[in-house]
């Protein structure tokens, strides 16, 4: 099993170099609802694609404050990433703990149910918002890049998170009877 965090790197690094915290916000921003990396995973990787000849980084000159690294696809990552992208895709996992704990709940935990299940609706209504506002900010912009592969994606987010937010309320609405 191949790690992946080099595999989303690669891949927002295509368009523009970034530094490891513009990629964090990236992936948390615009793929939270399917993906997800913490520093811990994305500053080693960096460092040995680096050292792989996947990537190359050049100190920020535009950065005022102290030196922020930028990182670069090489030709040589370019070609990693096709690979990957041609390879057949391992079997997709989902791990949510708000819906583990709504699926071993009974009686004597309806109360911590009902709150997180308010908890979730907000989470819910608040990717929403995000990923709409996203959505509507490619639109027009399809013809550029990888942006219709962005708001098919987004489509998906939109749905997902409309479908959780019904199915939270309707959840709540029914434990209040």
């Amino acid at each position: 099993m191949k790690k992946k965090t080099r595999f989303v790197i690669l891949g927002l690094l295509r368009d523009e170099a970034m530094t490891g915290y513009e990629m964090k916000n990236c992936i948390d921003l615009r793929m939270s609802f399917f993906w997800q990396e913490s520093y811990g995973q994305i500053y080693p990787e960096l460092n040995l694609m680096v050292k792989e000849g996947l990537l190359v980084c050049r100190e920020d000159d535009e950065s005022s404050a102290r030196g922020k690294i930028r990182y670069s696809i090489t030709e040589c990552g370019q070609q990693v990433f096709d690979a990957w992208m041609a390879e057949a895709c391992e079997k997709d996992t989902v791990r949510s703990e708000a819906l583990l704990k709504f699926f071993l709940a009974d009686d004597r935990n309806e109360a911590a149910v009902k709150q997180h299940l308010e908890d979730f609706y907000s989470q819910c209504s608040e990717h929403l918002a995000l990923f709409e506002k996203f959505q509507e900010s490619l639109r027009g912009f399809e013809d550029m890049h990888n942006h219709k592969y962005i708001l098919r994606m987004l489509d998906l987010a939109v749905r997902q998170q409309k479908l959780n937010c019904e199915w939270s309320s309707s959840y709540i609405h029914e434990l209040q009877k």
